[in-house]
């Protein structure tokens, strides 16, 4: 009776094993199957996607082009057109500007004191003739009779329009005498400068002077920080009268 119970535990052990092998294979099918539908499931996405975006797809397999740009030499240009260049900018500087007032040297020993580093802010007109000479407009007879008087001007202006410098603008010449400038400065020799006009009490000054004149005054105003152009009369009403016949509306 033991016997037949040993066997019979023996074969129930037996048909347990069988029945735990069975189900661990069944599992392990089972499971290998799903990885698989897994992976077939990820590879059909990957595919739709792909459709999805056509574009992409061509450019994901579009080979990469590269050109090859023929190189081209830069042609230099002939010195014979830079030359001609630099000329004609030269020309265009030599007829603008300053360098259109032409002045003519012709310094004097006399009627002026030298200086350093004055401030000019002030043009004093006036008006000179040779009361000497045959010819009340030479230049050399009025250049005499300042000599003679100890008295001079830094620049001169002939009925021709030409622009004479008789004294540095540095220095000091001997124009303006006594008088006063409207901010009430005295001793104006020290801070101006003088123009001396060619002309009678009985003649008017020329188109060629006044022309002379704005260029000569427009030239210093870009070299002094001008603050007065005044005429003789204004800064010493009470004994003087020039420039004679002067017409103001002229001056730019």
């Amino acid at each position: 009776m033991i016997e037949n119970n040993k066997t019979k535990i023996a074969l129930s052990s037996v048909a347990i094993v069988i029945m735990i092998a069975t189900a661990f294979y069944y599992f392990k099918t089972l499971e290998s199957k799903k990885v698989e539908i897994k992976n077939s499931e990820n590879v059909a996405q990957t595919k739709d996607n792909a459709s999805d975006n056509p574009v992409e797809s061509e450019q994901a397999v579009q080979p990469e082009i590269v050109q090859d740009t023929p190189k081209v030499e830069e042609k230099k240009q002939p010195m014979a057109q830079d030359t001609a260049d630099k000329s004609t900018e030269t020309s265009k500087k030599s007829a603008s500007g300053d360098n259109s007032v032409k002045i003519v040297d012709k310094l004097v020993n006399f009627g002026f004191q030298q200086a350093k580093n004055r401030s000019i802010d002030t043009i004093i007109i006036h008006s000179s003739y040779d009361a000497i000479g045959k010819d009340p407009f030479s230049i050399s007879g009025i250049i005499k009779e300042y000599e003679e008087y100890g008295v001079s001007a830094h620049y001169l202006i002939g009925r021709d329009g030409v622009i004479y410098r008789l004294v540095a603008d540095k220095d000091i010449a001997y124009h303006a005498g006594a008088g006063k400038v409207p901010d009430g400065r005295t001793g104006i020799n020290a801070f101006s400068l003088g123009i001396e006009m060619v002309n009678t009490k009985t003649d008017d000054f020329t188109n060629k002077q006044y022309e002379a004149l704005n260029g000569l005054i427009s030239k210093l105003k870009k070299e002094y920080k001008i603050k007065y152009v005044l005429g003789h009369n204004q800064i010493a009403p009470n004994r003087k009268d020039d420039p004679w016949n002067f017409d103001w509306n002229k001056l730019k």
